[in-house]
């Protein structure tokens, strides 16, 4: 046990070690400057900007992305269903009860899928409230 800790000790303190080689490395060739220097650019730039973000616009361009992942998801809930009634009926006992178990998750992801809209309308009101 002794001999697993010593190494496992030794192995960690070569990681440190290596870590504040990479570190130092870094600092001196400016890589961290100009890391920084990019996130003080970026905040200023943020800063400057004075546009607003209308949440009407971003619903209304989502909209489209909405219906598609709906359409989507629903030509996906068709074919599952599809597919599980077929095993269904063509498999044994044991492999029925096992589809049987499966159908929750088919359920679940129907109304996930066909509740989509009132969980981006009750998205959408949370937003608009904040």
């Amino acid at each position: 046990m002794n001999k697993k800790f010593n190494s496992l000790f030794k192995i960690g303190l070569l990681m440190i070690a290596f870590f504040f080689v990479i570190r130092t490395n870094c600092c001196e060739a400016g890589l961290l400057g100009d890391i920084w220097k990019g996130i003080s650019d970026f905040r200023s730039e943020g800063e400057e900007t004075t546009e607003n973000i209308e949440i009407d616009n971003v619903v209304s361009e989502l909209v489209s992305v909405g219906q598609a992942l709906t359409f989507i998801g629903t030509g996906v809930l068709i074919g599952v269903t599809a597919y599980m009634g077929i095993k269904f009926l063509t498999s044994g006992p044991q492999e029925q009860a096992k589809i049987k178990e499966q159908l929750l998750g088919l359920l679940v992801s129907g109304f996930v899928i066909f509740g989509a809209y009132s969980i981006w309308k009750a998205v959408i009101d949370i937003v608009s409230i904040i």
